[in-house]
């Protein structure tokens, strides 16, 4: 969908730039469309990144080979030269993404054979009405929203509740190890190319982006990765052991309070009284059910984290929550 709204706006604006340009007379109206088309990338920020990028190459393109042709003449020699000069200037400039326009543009001076100050106007005008139209178009083009960011927070708050749903019932039934890992690495998949969609969401939201969602999700992508270390150690599990039977059942609450809001705080604390009673709790008598004993505190310990990683963010971000669906 990205894609197509992407191709919608490119020809839009390379269709308008064109007319527009040719009404005013100018000359190369045609090129006008393509700068336009070039200034629209997948999302508005990068466009509009991007679109200033350009615009500032350009003019520096089109100073450096104005200079270079008054001072060595307008031949194909000299624009070689440039080529070289202006390309390695733009790229340790950063600025790089203008060099294609801005050869273009140069190009046409090169055809004109001397100096005009109506051809350079002529490219200036070119530039200024090609970008500012992407730009425009960039702004006003209706695609992504809050709420498409809210059907993500849904989407990948649900798989983290099965990811965690999974990981109790594999304490309880540890003779299956195969099966859930192919459980867990779809879900862990659908968690990382949901956020790759959320980053790209998030540069479509121009005015007052805090944000807060792209933290959200990068929150709930470090929490998936306690998630997988404790996979790990649960996949060590060979057998039911009784405090592995407990971590599930609280395993569970955590599972059916992940959301927006803050109920990581409250069960922190119910997990320092789980782990008080383990340390208090009679030493293993074996070599076996010490390595289980050790694999159960380890993911304890990953709860911890985990919990801590959604505290941390809602101290950054109190107010992510209201509002929100």
């Amino acid at each position: 969908m990205r894609v197509l709204h992407t191709a919608i706006k490119m020809s839009l604006v390379g269709v308008i730039t064109s007319l527009v340009t040719r009404a005013l007379g100018l000359e190369y109206w045609l090129t006008a469309g393509i700068v336009a088309i070039l200034s629209i990338s997948l999302t508005k920020k990068d466009s509009l990144l991007s679109s200033v990028k350009r615009v500032i190459d350009a003019i520096f393109g089109l100073m450096l080979s104005t200079l270079m042709f008054l001072a060595f003449g307008y031949n194909f020699a000299v624009f070689s030269v440039f080529i070289f000069i202006f390309a390695y200037a733009s790229f340790q400039l950063k600025i790089h993404e203008g060099i294609v326009l801005s050869l273009v543009l140069v190009s046409h001076l090169l055809s004109e054979g001397t100096f005009n100050f109506n051809m350079i106007g002529n490219e200036l005008s070119i530039l200024f009405i090609a970008v500012g139209v992407a730009m425009f178009f960039n702004i006003i083009y209706p695609q992504s929203t809050e709420k498409v960011l809210d059907k993500h927070v849904s989407s990948i708050d649900q798989l983290i509740r099965d990811h965690l749903f999974m990981l109790a019932i594999l304490l309880k039934d540890p003779d299956y190890h195969d099966e859930y890992y192919r459980h867990y690495a779809t879900l862990d998949r659908k968690i990382s190319q949901t956020i790759d969609e959320v980053e790209m969401v998030d540069k479509d939201l121009l005015f007052s982006n805090d944000h807060s969602y792209l933290a959200y999700f990068h929150m709930r992508k470090e929490q998936s990765s306690y998630i997988r270390h404790m996979y790990e150690h649960a996949f060590r599990l060979r057998q039911i052991h009784p405090f592995a039977v407990e971590i599930s059942d609280y395993i569970k609450t955590i599972a059916n309070d992940i959301g927006l809001y803050d109920r990581a705080t409250g069960q922190l604390k119910r997990l320092s009284l789980i782990l008080q009673h383990y340390k208090t709790s009679p030493l293993p008598a074996t070599r076996e059910e010490f390595e289980m004993r050790a694999s159960l505190f380890y993911i304890l310990n990953e709860i911890e984290s985990f919990l801590v990683v959604k505290v941390d963010f809602h101290h950054s971000f109190p107010n992510f929550g209201h509002g929100h669906s």
